[in-house]
């Protein structure tokens, strides 16, 4: 009987450590998509701080100082319309999500805009 026990505490230790590793890699890669997913909210949050400066005729040089996140921003002029990229690099933070995704990872937002 108590060989028994001693074997089922060995078995479920062993099953633990093959396990450990494939959920710690789902929690890193949900931790990563969360920022991830925050980001890009933030992203958006700044465009739409965008298209109103340019809404309200602010200069590209003013609405680069406002903008105090490290963001790339483009502006394109065709016919009526302003379409405006804002494009931002995200270092993963844990490791395994690299192994998935490339890092740094670039999102983007776009949005077009009638200019005249």
């Amino acid at each position: 009987m108590l060989n028994q026990k001693i074997k089922n505490k060995g078995q479920a230790l062993v099953e633990f450590v093959i396990i450990l590793p494939i959920i710690m890699i789902i929690i890193f890669v949900i931790i990563d998509f969360s920022n991830v997913f925050y980001q890009k909210n933030n992203l958006e949050s700044i465009m739409n701080s965008v298209v109103t400066y340019k809404e309200n005729g602010k200069s590209n040089e003013y609405i680069k100082n406002q903008i105090k996140d490290d963001v790339k921003i483009t502006y394109e002029i065709n016919d009526e319309n302003l379409t405006i990229n804002i494009s931002k690099d995200i270092k993963l933070i844990t490791p395994f999500s690299s192994m998935f995704f490339e890092s740094p990872y670039t999102i983007s937002t776009e949005r077009i805009i009638l200019y005249e």
